[in-house]
């Protein structure tokens, strides 16, 4: 695995590319957990390239899987993460990584439901199916309640995208990045496009 999001370098330990000078890079081993190179993940990355973001923001990676959303967005802004996910295989796969890349000290994880986080957060990076979406939408609300604050959403096809964003618009957010990726597999669904979509948004109006 070795590909590049703007000035980031995602690559499994064994390959034998290496970054050009300059660039970031983050060294990832998937495990059974959600794999790095997926078309979705690459969105996420994206939309995270394209952000601007503030210095020590506060992250939340909802839906860690390997981690790599998390890892990539504290070592974009120098701030803090929290990975959290409902499966042990996924916060196995974080913690390693996050050794891998020496960043410990920065990325902290959480065995559970979202129900269970609390504070507030500047970022939240959330790589999930529709259905989970639809579940989160008042959770992204809740932890993220100033305005400003910003919330990457993917992991869906663009038949839910309208219903998606409508949802969060109504909760004090506005798109401000699209991007759209084209899936490689055959859908699992006659209906279904596989033309993956992720968003970022910001919030425009505070709960404070």
């Amino acid at each position: 695995m070795f590909y590049r999001i703007g000035n980031l370098v995602i690559r499994s330990p064994y390959s034998i590319r290496k970054p050009k000078t300059g660039e970031d890079c983050l060294v990832l081993k998937a495990s059974r957990s959600f794999p790095p190179a997926h078309p979705s993940t690459k969105a996420a990355l994206t939309l995270l390239h394209r952000l601007e973001i503030k210095k020590d923001a506060r992250i939340l990676d909802i839906g860690c899987g390997s981690g790599i959303l998390g890892l990539a967005a504290a070592l974009k802004n120098g701030g803090t993460a929290l990975c959290c996910d409902i499966w042990i295989e996924a916060i196995r796969a974080s913690k390693h990584n996050s050794a891998l890349n020496q960043m410990e000290d920065r990325v902290k994880f959480f065995l559970g439901s979202i129900d269970a986080v609390s504070g507030k957060f500047n970022l939240i990076l959330a790589n999930l199916q529709a259905p989970t979406h639809m579940e989160m939408f008042d959770h992204y609300r809740r932890l993220l309640p100033l305005k400003g604050d910003l919330l990457v959403v993917s992991g869906f096809d663009d038949a839910h995208a309208a219903s998606i964003e409508k949802e969060l618009v109504q909760r004090g957010f506005i798109v401000v990045e699209q991007v759209k990726m084209y899936g490689t597999t055959a859908a699992l669904i006659p209906e279904s496009s596989y033309i993956w979509m992720g968003f970022g948004l910001k919030r425009i109006s505070s709960d404070q």
